[in-house]
């Protein structure tokens, strides 16, 4: 886990830091903003993972799997210096247990080789993937006097959920068309054309998570090649 900064104390009665801008009150009153990663934190996934396989025969063969998932981590509590803290803090500092960050509750692939015959192949894939977890800030600014951000406190004292956006689905489909052309006894050449996100389907792997911005759960630019548009290339391959 990450923690900006350790160097705060925090109220038992409140349940929150008190502002790190109050010297005094820092455990080490004359060093400023101090992060750590504290390796307290933890985790669990809990998955039903199947597949499906058919070996080549009668010129095609195909796979595809499907897993049902969920993904929880837990906020460790804060630590004030180098001690953690022994008491509840409010759920944006610490102690907070939900689902996480990439949590993805469905994920299907699905590919196969067809041999058509006279040397002509086909082969695809399928991907769909619902929509991933993803953390939001209030884009208020620090208003815990933490001397650092973002938070997930809000102005009017609410807080932004833990891992509380979940993108858009994504679907993507990638076609390989491949002729293999005898040239003289062992020489052969393999003309290929390959085609991904063959529909063009607009996929995304990252939004505006900043609540205070205008643009807010929007997607953002990616080049992630698996969140591409759709492309084509082509390629031939020599044997001999």
């Amino acid at each position: 886990m990450i923690q900006d900064n350790v160097n705060v104390t925090f109220d038992q009665a409140t349940g929150v830091n008190i502002p790190f801008s109050n010297r005094a009150a820092r455990p080490q009153p004359l060093w400023g903003v101090v992060g750590i990663y504290p390796m307290t934190g933890w985790s669990n996934y809990h998955a039903l993972q199947t597949a499906f396989t058919k070996r080549l025969s009668n010129n095609w063969q195909a796979s595809a799997t499907y897993t049902l998932a969920g993904y929880w981590t837990g906020d460790p509590l804060p630590l004030s210096g180098l001690r953690q803290v022994t008491f509840a803090v409010a759920p944006d500092l610490g102690g907070e247990y939900s689902l996480a960050p990439t949590d993805q509750r469905h994920r299907f692939v699905f590919n196969g080789i067809w041999q058509v015959g006279y040397g002509f192949q086909v082969s695809g894939l399928y991907f769909f993937g619902s929509g991933e977890r993803d953390s939001a800030s209030s884009g208020a600014g620090d208003l815990r006097g933490l001397g650092e951000g973002p938070e997930r406190l809000r102005r009017d004292g609410t807080i932004v959920p833990r891992a509380g956006f979940v993108g858009g689905q994504i679907h993507r489909v990638d076609v390989r068309l491949q002729q293999r052309v005898p040239i003289g006894g062992r020489l052969r050449v393999d003309g290929i054309l390959e085609m991904f996100n063959l529909f063009n389907r607009a996929n995304f792997g990252s939004y505006e998570l900043e609540e205070t911005a205008p643009d807010f759960g929007q997607p953002q630019q990616s080049t992630n090649i698996a969140y591409a548009p759709f492309t084509m290339q082509l390629g031939f391959r020599l044997t001999f």
